[in-house]
This record gives C-alpha cells, sequence and structure tokens, in this order.
C-alpha cells in the first residue's frame, strides 16, 4: 500500500522544520554562519543530524531557507515603520532608527545577514533581501520628495550608504559602539539622506 501522509504527519514534520529552522537561527545569531555546522545545528534542536537531512538536502539549503525567513522578519519590521510615516522627513528617519537599532542590537546577527561569506544559496537570497528594502523604501519616497531623482536611485543610494556605515559598527573584531557614538552616526546619516532629498538639513526630532 502507498504511502500516504495524513494531516496529522504533516503538521508533525513541519512542526521539526521549524524547530530545526529555529535552531539555525539561534546558532547564526551566537556565532554566524561559519558556525552553523548541521552537527551545531542537531545539538541545538536536540535532533540528530539524519532528522535534518530528511528535510534539507544539504546544510547551503537549510542556511539559504532560514535567511529568507529572517530578512523577511527584517524587510517586515522596516516596511511597517515605513508605511507609518507621512511624510519623506519621516521615512529617512524611521529607516534609520529601525535599520541601525536593530543591527546594533543583534550585531552577531545583523552582521551574518549583512557582511558574512555565504555560500551561494545564502547569496540568492540576500540579494533579493536588499531588493525587497530598496522596493520599500522607493515605494515610499515616492512623490514625497522635491529633487528630481528616480525614487528607486535614492532608495539604493539609502541602502547603500547605511549598509556601508554598518561594516565597522558590526564587525565581531571591533567593540560594541556606545549608544553615543550609534546616536551621532543616525544623525549623520540623516543630514546625509535629508541633503540628498533635498529637504531642510536640520537636526533630527526637529522639523
Amino acid at each position: 500500500m502507498a504511502y500516504r501522509e495524513t494531516s496529522r504527519t504533516r503538521a508533525k514534520a513541519q512542526h521539526r522544520r521549524a524547530r530545526i529552522e529555529e535552531a539555525t537561527r539561534h546558532v547564526i545569531a551566537r556565532g554566524g554562519f561559519a558556525s552553523a555546522s548541521v552537527a551545531a545545528v542537531a545539538r541545538e534542536a536536540e535532533c540528530s543530524t539524519g532528522l535534518i537531512y530528511t528535510y534539507y538536502s544539504n546544510r547551503d539549503e537549510l542556511l539559504g531557507t532560514v535567511f529568507a525567513h529572517a530578512s523577511r522578519h527584517e524587510l517586515a519590521v522596516v516596511t511597517t515603520a515605513i508605511e507609518s510615516s507621512t511624510s519623506a522627513i519621516e521615512i529617512v528617519d524611521a529607516l534609520l532608527d529601525v535599520f541601525i537599532r536593530r543591527a546594533v542590537a543583534g550585531r552577531t546577527l545583523a552582521h551574518a545577514l549583512l557582511f558574512e561569506e555565504v555560500p551561494d544559496t545564502v547569496q540568492i537570497e540576500r540579494r533579493a533581501f536588499r531588493r525587497g528594502y530598496v522596493a520599500a523604501i522607493a515605494a515610499g519616497l515616492t512623490g514625497r520628495y522635491a529633487v528630481d531623482i528616480p525614487a528607486e536611485v535614492v532608495a539604493r543610494s539609502l541602502v547603500g550608504s547605511i549598509v556601508e556605515n554598518l561594516v565597522d559598527v558590526l564587525d565581531p573584531a571591533r567593540e560594541r559602539p556606545s549608544a553615543p557614538q550609534v546616536e551621532a552616526l543616525t544623525a549623520a546619516l540623516s543630514t546625509f539622506a535629508r541633503t540628498a532629498i533635498g529637504e531642510p538639513r536640520t537636526a533630527r526630532g526637529e522639523q
């Protein structure tokens, strides 16, 4: 008799996959993608390596899946902040606050998502991650600033400037930045972004 999957077996499989992926996120958040071997994930998930290979053909597939889930969550947070803003300035400041604050709070995971050398499966998801940010920012800014520059170009410039300025901030070999250092960086990027979209270079919090 051919095997027939039931709702109970599907739910059990989904639970196991969720547990494995959650364990993988925990391992990456502590030590980056380099630390996320199948054996390390199995220990974290309290399961066998064989069970992991039941659901994922190899480590790269698992990491790509986990990266996609984590990046979608981060994008959703940023998108919500953008959609809650009513002007170009509010969008810029909300973007900087959410992106930088979350990156600094979870430095190891943020460094892994943005900068760590990763397998091709993860790199594909990383490019999609960046495109998602660009699309969300461009959609929010369209029609809300005066400079004659396409919204997508502005959005790519904002994403690029933020990410580049986080290289040293998130570097695991460097000390965690202080709160004043983070605020100074955020204020400087805010001034840069406001200039790029032709808005007044007022201090953050002033309109």
